[in-house]
């Protein structure tokens, strides 16, 4: 009984030394950054702040009115992000639900702090009010993608003659040198690398998005999209082209598709790969290596296709506004033209996004109503995509919207 009593004793000065500053690593406890801030998203927010070098910060959030990180714990839906960085990504968030946030700091393995003042959001569904960042040039944009390797991730995008742009807000860009002049029209982060296929057959890859390297694709024919899936990056392009790889981009495997139709968009999704082209045309493959050409869905080119997991629907969009959806991107069910303008990239966060020409977005949250959102811009956009609390959009001249 006593040496349990002194060994209670000692754990215990242990934790009183801790908690008052001291650390048993010798760390000590920051003041907390003076500048937090908070921004909504579309089922999270970004919490951004000033780091000081060699300081460790830890953000708190709960669905509170108010936060402490003495009080994080015993309130609704708490959460902690040890070795937080700035901008950080809280995702997973309830729209329509309010969140309290603070964030405090330490040094060397020693106690946190104070926290910063308590500061409270509401995260709400994104994609019905954007915003148009500086042009990128004049640069035709055509792909984009998107990786959360550490938060807040990166984005990439390419377009004509090899023009290559990263952010990690998909605001503030920097351009990189993808190494060849060739018209660029997807972009994907698939097998530990970035891969960017486009004309003439061409394939790039990277792994840090900054240096690019070339690979054979064993095709001279236009790819035009890029998915990937749990069988590695599959492209598919001009004249029924599929192609297959399974190490992010180095190696490519020419696959028969059963169809000569340019296929314009390709996705990874329910356990499955979906394939959209010429005139309707709709393949499926469990694989990406042995395809099946489905029932066309109508008989305009579809661009695109997106799923929704909770929705348990695909949608396909292409031109003159076409849309079509499925529950098993077999049997497809014509929806409602909402406009005339071809829609050429769809994407699904918590709602689905269209984009098209003339800057026409649209958005539905079934699928199946669809309503039009103003764009601020004429220019045809041509791909969307949804990452983590938001949505990013890219098109002609350069143009780069968001909509958090």
């Amino acid at each position: 009984m006593k040496k349990f009593l002194a060994l209670f004793l000692v754990v215990l000065g242990a934790i009183f030394v801790a908690a008052c500053g001291g650390g048993i690593g010798g760390g000590s406890a920051e003041s907390p950054p003076a500048d937090v801030k908070v921004v909504a998203g579309d089922g999270g927010v970004t919490v951004s702040w000033t780091m000081q070098s060699g300081v460790e910060y830890w953000v708190f959030s709960a669905a509170s009115g108010s936060i402490s990180p003495g009080s994080w714990a015993s309130l609704p839906q708490p959460r902690v992000v040890r070795n937080a960085t700035s901008p950080q990504i809280v995702a997973g968030l309830t729209n329509g639900t309010t969140y309290s946030f603070t964030v405090n700091a330490r040094s060397s393995g020693g106690p946190g702090g104070s926290g910063s003042p308590s500061i409270s959001v509401v995260p709400r569904l994104a994609g019905l009010q954007w915003n148009q960042g500086l042009p990128l040039a004049s640069s035709n944009l055509r792909g984009l993608g998107f990786v959360l390797v550490t938060s807040p991730g990166v984005f990439v995008t390419v377009g004509a003659a090899g023009t290559a742009f990263a952010s990690v807000d998909a605001i503030n860009w920097t351009p990189v040198t993808s190494g060849v002049t060739t018209d660029l029209n997807a972009v994907a982060f698939g097998g530990g690398k970035w891969v960017a296929v486009g004309a003439g057959g061409v394939t790039i890859n990277s792994v840090d998005a900054a240096t690019w390297s070339t690979a054979s694709s064993g095709t001279t024919n236009d790819l035009y999209a890029l998915a990937v899936g749990a069988n590695g990056v599959v492209a598919v392009g001009a004249n029924g082209t599929i192609l297959r790889s399974a190490d992010g981009g180095l190696n490519w495997s020419v696959q028969a598709s059963g169809t000569t139709a340019n296929l314009y968009g390709v996705t990874y999704a329910n356990g499955k790969y979906i394939a959209v082209g010429a005139a309707g045309t709709v393949l499926t493959s469990v694989d990406g290596n042995s395809w099946t050409v489905g029932t066309a869905a109508g008989t305009k080119d579809l661009k695109s296709v997106a799923y929704s997991t909770p929705r348990l629907l695909y949608v396909a969009v292409g031109a003159n506004g076409v849309m079509f959806s499925s529950p098993d991107a077999v049997t497809w069910t014509a929806i409602t033209p909402v406009t005339t303008n071809t829609l050429n990239s769809v994407s699904f966060g918590n709602q689905f996004t269209a984009v098209g020409d003339i800057g026409t977005i649209l958005a539905s949250t079934d699928g199946v109503n669809w309503q039009v959102v103003q764009s601020g811009t004429v220019a045809n956009l041509n791909a969307v995509l949804f990452a983590l609390v938001g949505y990013a959009a890219v098109g002609a001249g350069g143009v780069n919207l968001t909509s958090y």
